[in-house]
């Protein structure tokens, strides 16, 4: 084999890995941006958690006074009757 058919060889075969390391960088990127993406979502939904949690922690003290109140008027009756 002569240096011309070396030469053209491994020049083929150094655009053809460019052209994977081109894909693979690409690909890198998607990932990265899928990944951000993931994080982002799983943030929310910890947000969200953290919101349901508070909002049902408000709706308890809620109900707690509603049925003290109503043991209160329910008493106020008992005495007046």
């Amino acid at each position: 084999m002569d240096q011309t058919k070396v030469f053209d060889v491994l020049d083929r075969k150094i655009e053809k890995l460019l052209g994977r390391l081109g894909s693979l960088e690409q690909e890198n990127e998607r990932l990265k941006s899928e990944v951000t993406a993931a994080r982002r979502a799983e943030k929310d939904a910890a947000d969200s958690k953290g919101a349901v949690e508070r909002l049902e922690k408000d709706q308890e003290t809620v109900r707690e006074r509603l049925e003290k109140l109503v043991a209160t008027l329910e008493a106020a009756e008992g005495k007046k009757g």
